[in-house]
């Protein structure tokens, strides 16, 4: 990716003997023609940013409002954390139901 000039927001995970790299990418098209070139197998997934104050208990309510909602998280990417804030992409099973019950929290889709 760097090769190509593409800059990536990194998160791995691991199961087992395998393992996943979610990542996000500042060229969406440029990232995928680079992954189709090495042969690599990719998702694309819908994601919502939100952002959160950095205090007990804003993290457990926020994806409280998911669940109450019946959402699914897939996976969440912190993007930015300070003192006073925490922003973090959320890719879920339903990005529209994610976005309604976050409302007022949802900074980009």
């Amino acid at each position: 990716m760097a090769a190509s000039g593409v800059n990536l927001l990194l998160c791995a995970t691991a199961h087992g003997d395998s393992g996943v790299v979610a990542f996000i990418a500042d060229d969406e098209a440029r990232a995928q023609a680079v992954l189709e070139a090495a042969g690599i197998e990719y998702q694309i997934r819908p994601a919502v940013t939100v952002k959160m104050d950095n205090r007990p208990g804003v993290g457990a309510a926020t994806f409280r409002k998911l669940a109450d909602a019946g959402v699914n998280v897939d996976l969440m990417l912190p993007v930015r954390i300070s003192d006073e804030e925490f922003y973090a992409v959320i890719c879920s099973d339903d990005a529209a139901a994610a976005e309604s019950a976050l409302s007022g929290r949802v900074v980009s889709h």
